[in-house]
């Protein structure tokens, strides 16, 4: 009977589970781990990032996009406490993470040894799944079951691994761990069923509001909207589960959302939500009834009065609901909303159609739309990047949009769009960030040029902190450490190996935005856009407008230069 390292059968047991590729640096604390995927590399690729931040972040990412377990290692101590961030992201955002970090030699622990670290209690409030390997023998039957574990609950697994445990030997003819696994996911209740169906029947003004869940069901999501001829509003994560084309389509809501969405949710009797968790009460109706889709039966009626729960999957649930709800031709409530969608989407399209220098967000995202193919993944960093992106990009079923939705964490562009070539290495790649978030993950470009990911990277450069400024503004604040030193970034990326194209007139975007197109390396678009562009809610809600109204009056008062608005009468129609 032979031996092998503890190590080696992990890495073993990890192909068997078709994890192809792990994001992390190497260091003292995981040798071995690293040592053993240099033994396996043809099976599993190790990406070396420049910020152990990056590495879960991209692994949250490629989780968000492809449903597969994203991976990510790191040395102890302060390699595992870079990696919280994505950890983070990924437990807020629901998806499966596995996450090795490194330990001290077991012998050593409680020494205070160099970069010793409590790791199990660090990581205690982010993990499903959370362990300190204490035996060379149950290594792989923990990793089995952390694995297993953060499949099924939707969320992060940690291992803590002594060095020195995992250079143990064990034997190589242990029992085969099964890697077959099949997500327990409750089976549907038929007397809910027969309840939604009733409710959705009886019915003058509904509205589905279709968070990320309803992304695997995108095809029954849209017969149902046309079968009973409701408008269909998304969350942020959710954007794309309906194409934004589609004549029932009436965007999002909440402060990024848009002033039809507002007024249908204030007009319904009643509410369909499926797949999500959207925690903004007061964007929702007021006394409507509601038919609640989820499959964690934990989120029926935590954000709302629920008359109805439906406790499965989605596509199978909405599936059931086309097959017996009442078919409805025309709806008087649909019809208002599209009216009032189309005027919505003639002011985005006046907007879009600005040919200023300083060049205006919204034509910038026009721009991006027209060089984007029928499957771009678009990677959309926290910031005033995320309000342009979610309002003025229109994103197809086909295409896939993914944000850091509910940690909302600035840096997460980037890392998106590495983790998206490289899981979908023929679909286009396009990161939107600001200036502010880019440059917190800024050094792992390099990463996508030196594995050869043609991502493109467009930064809407505004030397600022953009979106923390109209929070300023909203709450009757001036002002205050948001501006930045410039940045050239286009030259950032010759630096790094990659092509950069500076764009600060008008006219040189388009151009600009073809050549990253036709360009076969990872580009950066350092794009300068107007610092006075205003990403204003869809709909300025009472506490908003008053806000505003003390800012001016401090900005006054105090002699400060007013930051431009955009004129009164479009803040008028559009917004109040």
């Amino acid at each position: 009977m032979g031996k092998v390292k503890a190590s080696e059968a992990v890495v073993k047991l990890l192909e068997n589970w078709g994890i192809d590729h792990i994001y992390g640096i190497p260091g003292d604390s995981i040798d071995s781990m690293v040592e053993a995927l240099r033994k396996e590399e043809s099976k599993i690729k190790f990406y070396t990032v420049r910020h152990e931040e990056v590495a879960s972040l991209a692994a949250a990412a490629y989780s968000k996009l492809t449903g597969k377990i994203g991976v990510s290692l790191a040395i102890g101590g302060p390699g595992a406490i870079h990696l919280l961030n994505g950890m983070y992201d990924a437990k807020m955002d629901h998806v499966p993470m596995l996450v090795l970090v490194g330990h001290i030699p077991a012998r050593l622990t409680g020494t205070d040894y160099f970069q010793e670290v409590d790791t199990v209690e660090l990581f205690k409030d982010v993990a499903v799944y959370n362990k300190k390997i204490t035996s060379a023998e149950s290594f792989p039957v923990v990793v089995n079951q952390a694995i297993r574990t953060a499949y099924q609950e939707r969320g992060v697994a940690v291992l803590s691994i002594p060095d020195d445990i995992a250079m143990g030997e064990i034997s190589d003819n242990a029992p085969q761990l099964s890697t077959v696994f099949e997500k327990k996911v409750p089976g549907l209740v038929q007397n809910d069923l027969n309840n939604a169906v009733a409710l959705i029947n009886s019915a003058s003004n509904p509205v589905i509001l279709a968070g990320v869940g309803a992304k695997n069901a995108k095809k029954e999501l849209r017969a149902f909207s046309e079968r009973i001829s409701a408008p269909v509003a998304v969350t942020l994560p959710g954007k794309g589960a309906i194409s934004d084309d589609h004549p029932n389509f009436i965007g999002n809501i909440g402060k990024i959302g848009t002033k039809p969405a507002y007024e249908a949710m204030k007009n319904s009797d009643l509410l369909i939500m499926i797949g999500t968790d959207y925690p903004y009460a007061a964007y929702l109706p007021e006394g409507a009834k509601c038919v609640q889709i989820d499959i964690d039966p934990i989120k029926i009626g935590k954000r709302y009065s629920v008359t109805v729960g439906v406790v499965g999957d989605a596509a199978e649930a909405i599936a059931y609901l086309n097959d017996h709800v009442t078919p409805v031709n025309e709806r008087p409530f649909l019809k208002t909303c599209q009216s009032k969608m189309a005027t919505w989407w003639k002011w985005m399209d006046e907007d879009q159609e600005k040919k200023q220098t300083p060049i205006a967000p919204e034509a910038l995202m026009s721009a991006i739309e027209s060089i984007s193919e029928d499957d771009t993944i678009y990677s959309v960093d926290v910031g005033t990047s995320t309000v342009w992106s979610t309002r003025y990009l229109k994103v197809s079923e086909k295409q896939d949009f993914i944000v850091s939705a509910w940690l909302g964490t600035m840096g997460c562009g980037l890392p998106g769009a590495i983790a998206a070539k490289q899981a979908f290495p023929d679909r286009q790649a396009i990161a939107i960030s600001g200036d502010g978030a880019f440059a917190m993950v800024m050094q792992d470009f390099v990463t996508a040029v030196h594995y050869k990911l043609p991502i493109i990277v467009v930064i809407l450069n505004n030397k600022q902190l953009a979106f923390i400024k109209y929070e300023q503004q909203s709450a009757g604040q001036l002002k205050y450490a948001v501006d930045f030193g410039d940045i050239d970034y286009a030259k950032f990326a010759e630096a790094c190996g990659g092509k950069g194209f500076r764009v600060e007139k008008y006219d040189d975007l388009q151009p600009a935005l073809e050549q990253a197109k036709a360009s076969n390396v990872p580009v950066i678009l350092d794009v300068v856009v107007d610092v006075d562009a205003a990403p204003l809610p869809g709909k300025i809600v009472m506490d908003e407008a008053k806000g505003y109204a003390r800012f001016t009056a401090k900005s006054i008062a105090e002699n400060h230069k007013l930051e431009k608005m955009p004129p009164m009468k479009t803040v008028v129609r559009r917004f109040l």
